[in-house]
């Protein structure tokens, strides 16, 4: 049985670029939304700064929904200016190496082994496609 949902939770708000939820009310809308059939839920590395993945991680292990009940979409390949990284400047990197280091740090940040899709966040037609494939 398939536990896509028809429509797909946009978690960039949930956190510092938006309504501020705790890791509590994070979690209540994690269990509300799956407990209504909602159990796909959109991310990416760069929401909230670079920490709405995590808060997500933290908040589906306290919602008591299990993984496979959910479906994690994630997107990666753009850099923004932050204090935590070495970055001067906002750019777009579709490197194969910087894919497979944003991947592992959003499943180390999930708290998952895996994602049910990786999106590239806005592509790019300079990027190697043969590359990443």
């Amino acid at each position: 049985m398939s536990n896509k949902s028809k429509i797909i939770i946009g978690c960039m708000s949930w956190g510092s670029w938006g309504k501020k939820l705790s890791i509590e009310e994070q979690a209540e809308m994690i269990q509300f939304c799956t407990e209504n059939g909602n159990s796909t839920f959109d991310l990416a590395d760069i929401y909230g700064d670079y920490t709405s993945e995590s808060e997500f991680g933290e908040a589906l292990n306290k919602s008591g929904v299990k993984r496979d009940q959910t479906k994690l979409i994630s997107k990666c390949g753009i850099q923004l200016v932050n204090e935590n990284r070495n970055t001067k400047t906002k750019h777009y990197n579709y490197s194969k190496e910087y894919i497979v280091q944003c991947v592992e740090k959003s499943l180390r940040h999930l708290n998952t082994d895996y994602l049910d899709t990786l999106l590239l966040h806005r592509p790019s037609p300079l990027m190697e496609a043969n590359e990443i494939a």
